[in-house]
């Protein structure tokens, strides 16, 4: 039955290490189904996804509640526990400001939240790496997406009784302390 299976956020900003911290823990977790947020909106949204962040809100908000729909779906398919990567906040790029993007839909979706963050020296240089993904390199913007995520995160799990989790921001410690949360 869904009802007592997870459904779990793993949250960090663009480059501190969400999609390499995974790729080292899920082979242990047979149980856990790992879902990238970016991507199941990339389906759904189709050619739209290119200019995501220019959308009216109300065309984000209707993207993502069809996400849940289809993270719903899976899951109930799958009978796994879900992990989904992604964000509370990003950088809305039209304006510079750095913005709530977790909808009420995915807070009444995820029942925990685990927050990933790291220094701002070491995103910035992962950034730089991945030339692949357009995001910041402003020191400045960086220190602001961190904020906002962390402040997003811990407003959200207050709010919506979400638990959350925090990760430390050595490797081999993340890693151990996300398999014993997934555990």
């Amino acid at each position: 039955m869904v009802s007592n299976l997870r459904r779990l956020c793993l949250v960090g900003v663009r480059g501190v290490g969400k999609t390499t911290l995974l790729k080292s823990v899920l082979p242990r977790l047979p149980r856990v189904e790992h879902i990238v947020g970016s991507a199941v909106l990339r389906e759904l949204a189709g050619p739209d996804f290119v200019r995501f962040d220019f959308l009216p809100a109300s065309s984000k908000v209707a993207y993502r509640q069809k996400a849940i729909v289809w993270m719903e779906r899976r899951q109930a398919a799958s009978q796994r526990h879900l992990l989904c990567d992604g964000h509370t906040a990003l950088l809305d790029e039209s304006t510079g400001r750095v913005e709530s993007v977790f909808t009420a839909s995915d807070c009444g979706f995820f029942r925990e939240l685990i927050l990933m963050e790291g220094p701002e020296d070491l995103i910035l240089r992962r950034r730089q790496g991945d030339t692949s993904k357009r995001r910041s390199l402003n020191p400045s913007v960086i220190a602001a997406e961190l904020e906002a995520e962390r402040r997003t995160a811990h407003a959200i799990s207050a709010q919506w009784g979400l638990t959350l989790h925090s990760l430390p921001s050595e490797p081999v410690a993340a890693a151990e302390r996300l398999v014993e949360i997934l555990s």
